[in-house]
């Protein structure tokens, strides 16, 4: 399938989009073909509808609803690498696949990706919102990271030499702050291990030609001064 262009809404009881925030985009070409009903799937792979979704900063505090650009098997890659002429733009890529037997999503998440180095994925996941009673409502996907913080200046409270004694408050602060520090690179940690256990089991399988009806990735890119997101999807 092709890159899409035009705008899909969101699935039945989901909110149209953050305000400030662009919409998801799709087009017609990429739309998945009309599968009649006396010839079933043979791939058995679920039916694609576009995700409501959802980026949070942790390092901010903010959440986007990002612009998604699904990248399907007979498109072109390179968009993946080219440079953004905007450098407040942050490409991530998220790995779709179908869930598992017996799971109430019809998509997971099998990795996530920061295509930058300013900003890195923490968690990632696809959920069902619940809808007014017993309904069940649209799939979101949802993405959490955080991006580079700053080192802060040494107070001028706190000694300049290996000469002086830290008081006891100032190390619990360290401390503590070492202790925050690293539960978020272990988050990073997992989600690239993640994606190191998907390629290595790529490698060892043979292709496998899909029929073109589904995506496999996606990507998150988005305006952090401003607000705004978009995100792409790929697949291999």
């Amino acid at each position: 399938m092709s890159t899409t262009d035009r705008d899909a809404s969101p699935a039945d009881g989901l909110s149209p989009s953050i305000k400030g925030g662009p919409d998801i985009g799709l087009s017609h070409e990429q739309s998945p073909p009309a599968v009649d009903q006396a010839d079933p799937v043979e791939t058995g792979m679920p039916s694609f509808e576009p995700l409501f979704t959802l980026l949070t900063n942790s390092t901010t505090n903010t959440t986007v609803h990002p612009r998604i650009h699904y990248l399907f098997s007979d498109d072109d890659q390179s968009i993946l690498s080219a440079p953004s002429h905007d450098p407040s733009h942050r490409a991530l890529v998220v790995d779709l696949a179908p869930a598992p037997e017996g799971s109430a999503n019809r998509w997971a998440v099998s990795w996530a990706s920061s295509l930058t180095p300013e900003f890195a994925v923490t968690e990632s996941s696809v959920a069902v919102q619940q809808g007014e009673g017993d309904e069940t409502g649209g799939a979101i996907l949802r993405v959490e990271g955080v991006e580079r913080e700053p080192v802060e200046a040494r107070p001028d409270s706190l000694p300049n030499s290996g000469s002086g004694a830290i008081g006891g408050e100032d190390a619990d602060v360290l401390a503590e702050d070492f202790r925050r520090r690293m539960g978020v690179l272990k988050k990073v940690v997992d989600e690239s291990e993640k994606r190191r256990m998907v390629m290595g089991q790529d490698e060892q399988s043979q292709p496998i030609e899909d029929d073109g009806g589904v995506p496999d990735e996606a990507i998150l890119d988005y305006e952090d001064d401003k607000g705004k997101g978009k995100a792409k999807a790929e697949e291999d």
